[in-house]
């Protein structure tokens, strides 16, 4: 199975994310799972949200980095909030 050059990098990126987020503020190894989850849950959102805007704003070739960053970084902050 062949997986496209931009999803890797957002799978990748998204798995940074969670990972960083769960250093700083998480405790527990289930943590880490959910958080790995709604990183990639809300990367993927930010992509979608990006592609139905038609932004262009820092792209790393079909990668929407910006959008994906931001809606990925509060969906993470969200559901600590929410403590899910």
């Amino acid at each position: 199975m062949f997986l496209s050059p931009a999803l890797i990098l957002s799978l990748v990126l998204a798995g940074i994310y969670a990972a960083l987020f769960h250093l700083l503020w998480g405790q527990s190894a289930a943590q880490l799972a959910r958080y790995g989850l709604i990183g990639l849950l809300g990367f993927g959102l930010g992509q979608l949200l990006a592609g139905a805007l038609g932004s262009r704003l820092l792209m790393i070739g079909q990668v929407h980095l910006l959008e994906g960053t931001l809606v990925c970084w509060a969906c993470l902050f969200i559901a600590k909030r929410l403590k899910v």
